[in-house]
């Protein structure tokens, strides 16, 4: 798939993972945001995605904001706005309120998108795979990816 100068995946955080990384201290989500503190994986978001994620954790979890306001400074992730055009097109594939997730994750040329939503993101993985080339897997399915390429590149 895609590759950047350090050969580092690129994965692309859906909100769901963010805001569950901002709430718990340990867990898959918190793991994998840590993975890419340390620069073991590019963390990619798009406006949408920060904006779902400020907004659900204001309405439901104040208290984790400055979680995620620490995550945003020291990770710095690459923020992406996919076009309409390409959202239109996903929208043939996924719902459309998801549309913009996927497209986010195509237009960022993430490996990897990575979330907790199975009703609409997960349940479609092979056809989001098919057509966009964009694997849909939990935190909990990627880091032993990860683990497995430390371990082979060690």
């Amino acid at each position: 798939m895609a590759s950047n100068p350090k050969n580092i995946d690129k994965a692309f955080i859906d909100s769901s993972v963010l805001i569950a990384a901002a709430i718990s201290s340990a867990g898959s989500a918190r793991d994998l945001i840590m993975k890419a503190l340390r620069g073991e994986l590019k963390a990619i978001i798009s406006d949408l995605v920060l904006e779902e994620t400020q907004r659900n954790l204001t309405n439901k979890a104040s208290k984790a904001l400055p979680a995620l306001q620490l995550f945003l400074e020291v990770l710095n992730p690459e923020v992406v706005r996919p076009s309409k055009t390409l959202v239109l097109k996903v929208a043939k594939v996924v719902e459309a309120k998801d549309a913009p997730i996927v497209a986010g994750a195509i237009s960022s040329k993430a490996d990897y998108l990575v979330s907790f939503d199975r009703k609409h993101l997960l349940q479609h993985k092979k056809e989001i795979e098919t057509n966009f080339k964009v694997k849909v897997v939990t935190p909990d399915e990627l880091i032993p990816i990860f683990m497995g390429m430390t371990r082979k590149n060690a």
